[in-house]
């Protein structure tokens, strides 16, 4: 099966919105189902017939979740559930619907049971759609890339046609452009002329360009002539979906290209062709997507899956390095009052004011990062020593110090538990934050017994922390 970035991108993004260890994107328009795109396992086919994603389409349109396969006699005795092929047990799964019809589906699950929340059906919806989009908008850059090249034999074959070609082309919504057997640009339709701010049809190489516009790669680096599209169809004979950004007078358009050459009866080139589909807004959408799959939508900060990364990233750092790192595993004490008694809506106020405390209290470079309920992760890289993350801690102990605050006025005093762990080669993401835990709940454990002084009364600073590599 051939790399599909975008594809794959899609996907993965689809595995962390629920924080997930599986997604796919699978064929549903045949017997046998195919994965096209895969994350986190091997790509495999299998009978429809068998498929739990089958049964689900069977309940109608929209997004089905199973909290639990094993949990419902209609899955129990599935190859996939019983352990003869799988044990899977959460279970996602959002349509891909083209022209009315379901042709794939957009596939996320887990070993592990899962509970399905109502927004994460929603994102999961929304990425179908991208997957849909991204599917018609590749096969209608296939289709108008043929559909030019066969003009273009045409205009040669048939120049009574010129003036309707040319009106067909000038209100397409894509950008055409044609090049002659020398590489000169002799099509330039009203589309493409808007994104590059050209005001007529230029007779001349892509590399004499007038400097009013700009190509870019995907990450903004300026095209050299030879990576022009029109220019890499002439050498290489077709490009398929080959994304670039057009930085002209309505700004940074991103656009994805296909290109064919044109050739007569006897395999003359007489040309080329590319056509140009606007992918500014579904790469936007995608952008907002990965952005909301990474971070906490209450706070802001990054969430468990952004935490991991950056961990997995700086342990391999410091190993280079050989540079000591800590993580603080941080749990709020006393918030469990502020929604009993104050309600949810003031507990997530408390729970800002808290983030906005922590990322106050930390050095540049550091991480904070919400995990869930009212825990929070600090990562701290080139830590030095213990006593320096010793230091770090106290500090934002003492930023507990006084009360959380409410935009209504009401305060209310929240404590802090810390727990240190310094960090060795050997640790892994999971290791150092289930490490950072333990040494948390020691903490907890201690201030209980009485050997270790609570942060809850007013005015207390001082870091209830605990230090070691569990």
């Amino acid at each position: 099966m051939d790399a599909d970035p975008e594809l794959d991108g899609l996907v993965r993004v689809a595995a962390a919105i629920p924080g997930l260890r599986y997604a796919t994107v699978i064929t549903m328009d045949s017997p046998v189902l195919r994965a096209i795109s895969l994350h986190g396992r091997s790509p495999v086919s299998w009978p429809r017939d068998a498929s739990v994603s089958a049964v689900l389409a069977a309940r109608g349109p929209g997004v089905h979740t199973v909290d639990d396969l094993s949990a419902e006699p209609e899955f129990a005795f599935s190859a996939w559930v019983d352990g003869s092929r799988a044990r899977l047990r959460g279970f996602a799964y959002a349509p891909v619907v083209q022209d009315g019809a379901t042709v794939a589906a957009l596939v996320v699950f887990d070993d592990e049971p899962h509970r399905f929340t109502a927004d994460e059906r929603d994102r999961l919806a929304d990425l179908a759609a991208l997957v849909a989009s991204l599917f018609r908008a590749r096969r209608q850059a296939r289709e108008l890339a043929d559909l030019a090249a066969a003009t273009q034999i045409a205009h040669q074959e048939l120049a009574r046609s010129a003036a309707f070609t040319r009106a067909l082309l000038e209100v397409l919504p894509v950008g055409v452009v044609g090049g002659d057997r020398d590489g000169r640009v002799a099509l330039f339709n009203a589309a493409s002329r808007r994104w590059h701010g050209i005001d007529a049809d230029p007779a001349i190489a892509p590399a004499d360009f007038p400097a009013s516009f700009r190509l870019t790669d995907p990450d903004g680096r300026t095209l050299l002539p030879s990576e022009v599209p029109l220019t890499r169809v002439h050498a290489e004979g077709r490009i398929d979906d080959v994304e670039i950004g057009i930085d002209g007078p309505e700004g940074l358009r991103r656009v994805a290209s296909s290109g064919v050459q044109v050739r007569d009866d006897a395999g003359e080139l007489l040309g080329a062709v590319v056509t140009l589909s606007d992918v500014t807004a579904q790469r936007a959408l995608e952008d907002a997507l990965r952005e909301a799959a990474l971070h906490d939508p209450l706070t802001g900060l990054p969430n468990r899956n952004l935490l991991l990364d950056r961990l997995e990233q700086t342990l391999a750092a410091a190993g280079r390095a050989r540079q000591a790192m800590a993580v603080l595993y941080c749990d709020l004490d006393g918030f469990k009052p502020v929604n009993d008694t104050a309600g949810h809506a003031a507990g997530d106020e408390v729970l800002v004011d808290a983030a906005r405390r922590l990322a106050a209290s930390v050095r540049p470079g550091d991480t904070v990062a919400r995990i869930g309920g009212d825990e929070f992760v600090v990562l701290c890289p080139e830590v030095g020593s213990e006593r320096a993350a010793q230091v770090i801690a106290d500090r934002i102990a003492g930023a507990f110090g006084a009360p959380l605050r409410r935009s209504s006025g009401d305060e209310h005093q929240v404590g802090i538990s810390i727990g240190i762990t310094m960090c060795s080669p050997e640790d892994t993401a999971d290791s150092a934050l289930a490490a950072a835990d333990a040494a948390m709940y020691r903490v907890k454990a201690a201030r209980r017994s009485g050997r270790v002084p609570g942060p809850r009364a007013p005015g207390e600073t001082a870091a209830t922390s605990d230090v070691g590599c569990g």
